[in-house]
């Protein structure tokens, strides 16, 4: 080979290592827009937005160098949600990540194309937000809380807790499509165990008190809330109604026994926030959120507040105890 063609090939190999050098810069020099919306505030979501920046950290995302992280609050104020979604669609962001049904529907219709990424959501496919769990067909995808045995598990943990356990008071939001599917298997799982269950529904903001003295008055063996965007955004208050009244109360987040509520039962919300970030990791480098599956839970969280048990004049069994993820003493 000659001395020419070595000098060719040497500066093909340059210009070719100057190549690759400029498009990893510009690679790295981009950086990715990612809207976070939720019906809480700022405090009840910084467990599970950290989780979410983690996620995207351990992916290769840092704030400041390729990311630019983009959190809107409604503070339970629901009416909100569609302008703070609006405002991020104008920004605009690259990817939207939401919490619950509530929220996406929310998003999807102050937004126009954005990909949505749901860090959770009951049921997408009964809620019309999804064609299908395995082909969502839209621009949503994520995650999902969807478990048929949920509501009959939690009813099983009351009844353990509570053995002569006759009559349940379920407090949910029936203007959501998936806690009506929700409070119909939790209806089956209580005819099976022999329990009566009373529905109490809150739409607003200002029927969730109302509902609330009406399901103390009733007296309850046990009480079950089905949360959605309202009544999360409110949980704090129901919590505190809960101590107050000295009710015996299942929750499907840790946050409600880490508030003064007995126990709660579920998907872990704030991993799944850490599982999110492979979605929008996915969407950011192409992916479209139609053709990629949404996912569903296979571990789920039983956390017991152990003060709220002694306050109620309750002693948890120990076989209770014992498959408990988390106790709070």
């Amino acid at each position: 080979m000659g001395t020419d063609s070595i000098f060719l090939i040497l500066r093909w190999l340059l210009a070719a290592a100057l190549w690759t050098s400029a498009a990893v810069a510009c690679a790295q020099g981009k950086v990715a827009t990612v809207g976070v919306l939720t019906a809480v505030s700022s405090d009840a979501y910084a467990e599970r937005l950290e989780q979410l920046r983690k996620g995207l950290r351990d992916l290769g995302y840092v704030e400041g160098r390729n990311l630019r992280l983009e959190v809107r609050y409604a503070d339970a104020k629901l009416e909100r949600l569609p302008q703070l979604a609006s405002d991020l669609a104008v920004i605009p962001v690259d990817v939207l990540v939401t919490g619950g049904s509530h929220v996406t529907r929310v998003a999807r219709k102050a937004t126009r194309n954005v990909p949505i990424v749901m860090a959770w959501a009951g049921d997408p496919v009964g809620g019309s937000l999804a064609d299908s769990l395995a082909r969502p067909g839209g621009r949503i995808t994520g995650l999902t809380t969807l478990s048929p045995q949920l509501g009959g598990k939690r009813l099983e943990i009351l009844k353990e807790i509570l053995p002569k356990m006759d009559e349940v008071a379920v407090l949910w939001n029936p203007g959501v499509p998936e806690r009506v599917i929700q409070f119909k298997e939790t209806q089956a799982a209580a005819k099976r165990l022999h329990v009566t269950v009373h529905s109490f529904e809150a739409r607003r903001v200002e029927e969730i008190e109302p509902a609330l003295k009406a399901l103390a008055q009733k007296r309850p063996d046990a009480m079950i809330v089905l949360s959605d965007g309202l009544l999360e955004a409110n949980v704090r208050a129901i919590a505190a109604f809960t101590v107050t009244h000295k009710l015996v109360s299942a929750h499907q987040t840790r946050i409600a026994p880490q508030l003064g509520m007995l126990l709660s039962y579920g998907p872990d919300h704030v991993a799944m926030h850490y599982r999110a970030a492979t979605y929008v990791d996915k969407i950011l480098k192409g992916a479209k959120p139609a053709d990629l599956p949404i996912e569903q839970p296979t571990q789920f969280e039983l956390v017991i507040n152990l003060k709220a048990a002694k306050a109620l004049g309750l002693r948890i069994p120990q076989p209770v105890l014992a498959r408990a993820d988390a106790v709070i003493q």
